[in-house]
Protein backbone atom coordinates (compact mmCIF):
# COMPACT_ATOMS: atom_id res chain seq x y z
CA UNK A 1 0.00 0.00 0.00
CA UNK A 2 1.70 3.45 -0.96
CA UNK A 3 0.34 6.36 0.69
CA UNK A 4 -0.59 9.46 -0.24
CA UNK A 5 0.61 12.46 2.45
CA UNK A 6 -2.27 14.59 3.69
CA UNK A 7 -1.39 18.16 3.27
CA UNK A 8 0.03 19.32 6.86
CA UNK A 9 1.78 15.93 6.33
CA UNK A 10 3.84 17.49 3.24
CA UNK A 11 4.32 20.69 4.64
CA UNK A 12 6.29 19.09 7.96
CA UNK A 13 8.08 17.18 5.35
CA UNK A 14 8.98 20.16 3.39
CA UNK A 15 9.66 22.53 6.59
CA UNK A 16 12.04 19.52 7.86
CA UNK A 17 14.31 19.66 4.51
CA UNK A 18 14.47 23.31 4.30
CA UNK A 19 15.61 23.62 8.12
CA UNK A 20 18.40 21.36 7.23
CA UNK A 21 19.82 22.41 4.59
CA UNK A 22 20.36 26.00 6.04
CA UNK A 23 20.58 24.70 9.59
CA UNK A 24 22.35 22.11 11.67
CA UNK A 25 20.31 22.63 14.69
CA UNK A 26 18.32 20.48 16.46
CA UNK A 27 14.26 20.94 15.48
CA UNK A 28 10.92 20.02 16.54
CA UNK A 29 8.06 19.40 14.59
CA UNK A 30 4.34 19.52 16.83
CA UNK A 31 2.00 17.37 15.33
CA UNK A 32 -1.29 16.51 17.27
CA UNK A 33 -2.80 13.31 18.24
CA UNK A 34 -4.03 11.89 15.49
CA UNK A 35 -2.46 13.93 12.58
CA UNK A 36 0.04 10.87 11.56
CA UNK A 37 3.23 11.46 12.75
CA UNK A 38 4.40 7.77 12.00
CA UNK A 39 3.66 8.86 7.59
CA UNK A 40 6.07 12.46 7.84
CA UNK A 41 8.72 10.01 9.84
CA UNK A 42 8.64 7.30 6.94
CA UNK A 43 8.77 10.21 4.06
CA UNK A 44 11.58 11.92 5.90
CA UNK A 45 13.30 8.47 5.90
CA UNK A 46 12.53 7.83 2.03
CA UNK A 47 14.12 11.03 1.18
CA UNK A 48 17.38 11.45 3.31
CA UNK A 49 20.38 10.62 1.62
CA UNK A 50 22.63 9.35 4.57
CA UNK A 51 21.44 6.85 6.81
CA UNK A 52 18.71 7.41 10.00
CA UNK A 53 17.76 6.05 12.96
CA UNK A 54 14.40 6.49 14.64
CA UNK A 55 14.15 5.94 18.20
CA UNK A 56 10.83 5.33 19.83
CA UNK A 57 10.30 4.44 23.90
CA UNK A 58 7.49 1.57 23.60
CA UNK A 59 7.96 -1.52 21.18
CA UNK A 60 4.29 -0.60 19.93
CA UNK A 61 5.64 2.43 18.59
CA UNK A 62 8.63 0.92 16.94
CA UNK A 63 6.68 -1.39 15.39
CA UNK A 64 4.33 1.33 13.84
CA UNK A 65 6.72 3.52 12.17
CA UNK A 66 8.41 0.16 10.83
CA UNK A 67 5.29 -0.36 9.50
CA UNK A 68 4.50 2.88 7.34
CA UNK A 69 7.98 3.00 5.99
CA UNK A 70 7.36 -0.54 4.78
CA UNK A 71 4.32 0.72 3.09
CA UNK A 72 6.51 2.22 1.05
CA UNK A 73 7.77 -0.55 -0.48
CA UNK A 74 10.99 -0.07 1.50
CA UNK A 75 13.15 -2.29 3.52
CA UNK A 76 14.60 -1.10 6.70
CA UNK A 77 15.99 -2.96 10.03
CA UNK A 78 14.54 -3.21 13.43
CA UNK A 79 16.71 -2.71 16.80
CA UNK A 80 14.16 -3.53 19.43
CA UNK A 81 14.09 -6.37 21.86
CA UNK A 82 10.75 -6.41 22.63
CA UNK A 83 10.05 -7.28 18.81
CA UNK A 84 12.76 -10.04 19.27
CA UNK A 85 14.89 -7.89 16.47
CA UNK A 86 18.22 -6.60 16.93
CA UNK A 87 19.42 -5.28 13.33
CA UNK A 88 21.09 -2.13 12.92
CA UNK A 89 23.09 -2.31 9.59
CA UNK A 90 20.68 -1.02 7.09
CA UNK A 91 20.28 2.63 5.37
CA UNK A 92 16.97 3.24 7.75
CA UNK A 93 17.10 1.64 11.60
CA UNK A 94 13.85 1.65 13.95
CA UNK A 95 14.89 1.58 17.11
CA UNK A 96 13.28 1.37 20.86
CA UNK A 97 15.47 3.83 23.21
CA UNK A 98 16.63 1.06 25.68
CA UNK A 99 17.40 -1.39 23.24
CA UNK A 100 19.83 1.03 21.61
CA UNK A 101 21.04 2.63 24.89
CA UNK A 102 22.25 -0.60 26.30
CA UNK A 103 23.95 -2.11 22.80
CA UNK A 104 25.60 1.46 21.34
CA UNK A 105 28.76 -1.10 20.18
CA UNK A 106 26.23 -1.86 17.64
CA UNK A 107 25.80 1.59 16.87
CA UNK A 108 29.68 1.68 14.88
CA UNK A 109 28.49 3.37 11.66
CA UNK A 110 27.62 7.33 10.48
CA UNK A 111 24.23 8.22 10.79
CA UNK A 112 23.23 11.48 9.30
CA UNK A 113 19.50 12.17 11.12
CA UNK A 114 18.53 10.84 13.98
CA UNK A 115 14.37 11.36 14.63
CA UNK A 116 12.67 11.07 18.08
CA UNK A 117 9.24 10.12 18.55
CA UNK A 118 7.73 11.20 21.40
CA UNK A 119 10.59 13.50 21.72
CA UNK A 120 9.26 15.29 25.00
CA UNK A 121 10.37 12.27 26.40
CA UNK A 122 13.68 13.34 26.38
CA UNK A 123 15.50 14.53 29.85
CA UNK A 124 18.11 16.86 30.75
CA UNK A 125 20.67 14.21 32.57
CA UNK A 126 23.30 14.00 30.81
CA UNK A 127 23.34 10.13 31.70
CA UNK A 128 19.74 9.57 30.45
CA UNK A 129 19.60 6.83 27.62
CA UNK A 130 18.43 9.63 24.82
CA UNK A 131 21.57 11.76 26.01
CA UNK A 132 24.08 8.51 25.76
CA UNK A 133 22.94 7.65 22.20
CA UNK A 134 22.61 11.11 21.11
CA UNK A 135 26.92 11.37 22.54
CA UNK A 136 27.44 8.24 20.91
CA UNK A 137 25.92 9.08 17.86
CA UNK A 138 27.48 12.96 17.58
CA UNK A 139 30.83 11.63 18.57
CA UNK A 140 30.75 8.94 15.06
CA UNK A 141 29.32 12.11 12.67
CA UNK A 142 29.73 15.89 14.14
CA UNK A 143 27.45 16.70 11.56
CA UNK A 144 24.38 14.43 13.15
CA UNK A 145 21.25 16.53 12.50
CA UNK A 146 18.33 15.86 15.37
CA UNK A 147 14.69 16.02 15.21
CA UNK A 148 11.55 15.26 17.03
CA UNK A 149 8.53 14.54 17.20
CA UNK A 150 5.76 15.13 19.29
CA UNK A 151 2.38 16.42 20.78
CA UNK A 152 3.01 17.93 23.71
CA UNK A 153 5.94 20.67 23.45
CA UNK A 154 5.56 21.90 27.29
CA UNK A 155 6.31 19.77 29.93
CA UNK A 156 5.14 20.26 32.97
CA UNK A 157 7.65 21.38 35.81
CA UNK A 158 9.90 21.74 32.68
CA UNK A 159 9.15 23.79 29.85
CA UNK A 160 9.11 24.09 26.58
CA UNK A 161 11.35 21.88 24.70
CA UNK A 162 12.34 24.00 22.39
CA UNK A 163 14.04 27.70 22.31
CA UNK A 164 12.44 29.41 19.11
CA UNK A 165 9.16 29.55 17.29
CA UNK A 166 9.27 29.71 13.42
CA UNK A 167 6.31 32.48 14.20
CA UNK A 168 8.59 34.35 16.03
CA UNK A 169 7.64 33.36 19.97
CA UNK A 170 10.68 32.87 21.85
CA UNK A 171 9.65 29.94 24.11
CA UNK A 172 12.65 28.15 26.19
CA UNK A 173 15.51 29.33 26.66
CA UNK A 174 18.92 28.24 25.58
CA UNK A 175 19.26 25.23 27.41
CA UNK A 176 16.65 23.62 25.64
CA UNK A 177 17.72 20.93 23.38
CA UNK A 178 15.75 21.53 20.41
CA UNK A 179 16.62 25.19 18.96
CA UNK A 180 13.69 25.82 16.64
CA UNK A 181 9.93 24.48 16.51
CA UNK A 182 10.00 24.83 12.62
CA UNK A 183 6.06 23.39 12.21
CA UNK A 184 3.07 22.93 14.23
CA UNK A 185 -0.66 22.04 13.46
CA UNK A 186 -3.03 23.03 16.05
CA UNK A 187 -5.31 20.31 17.01
CA UNK A 188 -8.39 22.76 15.63
CA UNK A 189 -7.04 22.42 12.25
CA UNK A 190 -7.12 19.14 12.28
CA UNK A 191 -10.98 18.94 13.69
CA UNK A 192 -12.34 22.05 11.09
CA UNK A 193 -10.83 19.79 7.88
CA UNK A 194 -12.46 16.40 9.46
CA UNK A 195 -9.68 14.55 10.54
CA UNK A 196 -10.88 14.35 13.89
CA UNK A 197 -14.26 14.68 15.43
CA UNK A 198 -14.78 17.84 17.84
CA UNK A 199 -14.92 16.86 21.83
CA UNK A 200 -18.07 15.91 23.28
CA UNK A 201 -18.88 16.60 26.85
CA UNK A 202 -20.45 14.05 28.95
CA UNK A 203 -21.30 15.03 32.49
CA UNK A 204 -21.84 11.40 35.00
CA UNK A 205 -22.02 11.06 38.84
CA UNK A 206 -19.02 9.70 40.45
Amino acid sequence: MIFTLRPYQQEAVDATLNHFRRHKTPAVIVLPTGAGKSLVIAELARLARGRVLVLAHVKELVAQNHAKYQALGLEADIFAAGLKRKESHGKVVFGSVQSVARNLDAFQGEFSLLIVDECHRIGDDEESQYQQILTHLTKVNPHLRLLGLTATPFRLGKGWIYQFHYHGMVRGDEKALFRDCIYELPLRYMIKHGYLTPPERLDMPV
